[in-house]
C-alpha cells in the first residue's frame, strides 16, 4: 500500500506543487518558508491519505492543509514579534499579491505591501479568489465557512483595499 500511496502523493505533487506553493508565498512572502510550508503540506496530505474520503476535490483538500499551516505559521511569527519587540512593529509577517486580472504588473507591486496590512483573513480569501481563481464553494469549503461567509469576507476585504488606496494609508484589522 506505501508505494501505492507515495506513487499517489507524488502525483499531486506534481500537478499542485505551483498553486500550493503560490498560495503559501503570497501569504506568508518568505521563499525559504514556504518551501518548507509547501513541503509540510505533501507531507501531511501523505500521512492523511488513508483518511481522504473525496469528499471534496484533491486540490481543495491540499489547500485546506496548506491554510492551516499558513494560519500556524502566522500564530507563531506574532508571538515571536510580541516576545521580540518592545515597540509596535506594525509589519505584518506574511505577504500577498493581488493581480486583480490587470496586466499593470506595476500597480499589482505597489498593491503588494498595502496587502500586507490586511487582515489574515481578508488575506486568505482574496488570495484563493483572486490569484488561484477558486470558485466560492471551494473557497468555503477549504476554510470550512459559508459561501455567505466567503462572499461578504471578500468584499470587506476589497472594501479596504480600496479604502486603503483612497487615503493611502493603512488599516490594520478593521
Amino acid at each position: 500500500m506505501n508505494n501505492g500511496k507515495e506513487e499517489l502523493v507524488m502525483n499531486w505533487y506534481e500537478q499542485y506543487y505551483d498553486d500550493i506553493y503560490r498560495f503559501i508565498l503570497y501569504m506568508i512572502g518568505d521563499k525559504q518558508c514556504c518551501e518548507d510550508l509547501v513541503h509540510d503540506t505533501f507531507l501531511r496530505a501523505y500521512t492523511a491519505v488513508d483518511g481522504f474520503e473525496n469528499r471534496s476535490a484533491v486540490k481543495t483538500w491540499l489547500f485546506s492543509i496548506a491554510k492551516f499551516l499558513v494560519i500556524d505559521e502566522i500564530r507563531k511569527r506574532k508571538r515571536k514579534r510580541l516576545f521580540s519587540t518592545v515597540g509596535l512593529n506594525q509589519e505584518i509577517p506574511s505577504s500577498f499579491n493581488l493581480e486583480l486580472h490587470l496586466e499593470n504588473k506595476e500597480f499589482v507591486l505597489q498593491q503588494m505591501e498595502k496587502i500586507q496590512n490586511l487582515k489574515p483573513n481578508y488575506r486568505l480569501v482574496l488570495t484563493l479568489k483572486k490569484i488561484e481563481d477558486c470558485t466560492t464553494k471551494e473557497i468555503a469549503e477549504i476554510l470550512n465557512w459559508s459561501e455567505t461567509k466567503v462572499r461578504k469576507t471578500l468584499s470587506r476585504a476589497l472594501h479596504s483595499l480600496k479604502k486603503m488606496n483612497e487615503v493611502g494609508g493603512e488599516i490594520h484589522g478593521e
